[in-house]
């Protein structure tokens, strides 16, 4: 089988060195005319190559080497690139130009909050969550001993009050009295 194929190669090696000698006379061609037209000032495309060379589209179509030269070469698509590279300067400079009219009106200062890693934020959310409660705690604390001084403070007034209508009912018997014993 390995005989059957070095046969074969052999036997057809003269032909794939004929199709290299002719994508090379190809290419040849190719260059001159497109040397031609551009020492000429004559633009590049397929017209202008077919008068000069005689080569048809298809011939260099199908090298792969010729149709890059030709691709490289095309006043067409030379155009078309450098338009294209326009279109993308201006792209880029019209986005540059909006990336700064957001940080011009993004003046404000960065958030600190947003340097911490998502662990460390949990953890200071959970210390500021505990530490509120203890504030509450404290704050109930204070509240209900408000509230005592509150109670405390209406008993001592009721029992002052009480105080003070006894002196009052106390004096004016002793002034009955005083009067009482005078007559």
């Amino acid at each position: 089988m390995s005989e059957q194929r070095s046969s074969d190669e052999e036997r057809y090696a003269h032909l794939r060195a004929n199709a290299a000698a002719q994508k090379q006379i190809t290419v040849d061609r190719l260059s001159r005319a497109i040397a031609t037209l551009e020492a000429e000032g004559r633009p590049v495309n397929t017209f202008t190559i077919k008068e000069e060379s005689g080569l048809d589209y298809m011939a260099y179509y199908r090298n792969a080497e010729a149709l890059a030269l030709f691709r490289t070469h095309s006043t067409h698509l030379r155009k078309e690139r450098e338009k294209e590279r326009a279109k993308r300067r201006q792209s880029r400079h019209k986005q540059s130009k909006q990336e700064e009219a957001i940080y011009e009106v993004q003046v404000e200062p960065r958030d600190r909050l947003l340097n911490y890693k998502k662990s460390e934020l949990v953890a200071k959310l959970r210390a500021a969550q505990a530490e509120r409660e203890h504030m509450e705690q404290r704050y109930h604390a204070l509240l209900q001993e408000h509230m005592q001084c509150g109670l405390t403070i209406t008993r001592l007034e009721a029992q002052l009050a009480e105080h003070l209508a006894f002196m009052d009912r106390f004096r004016s018997s002793l002034r009955q009295e005083e009067y009482g014993q005078k007559e």
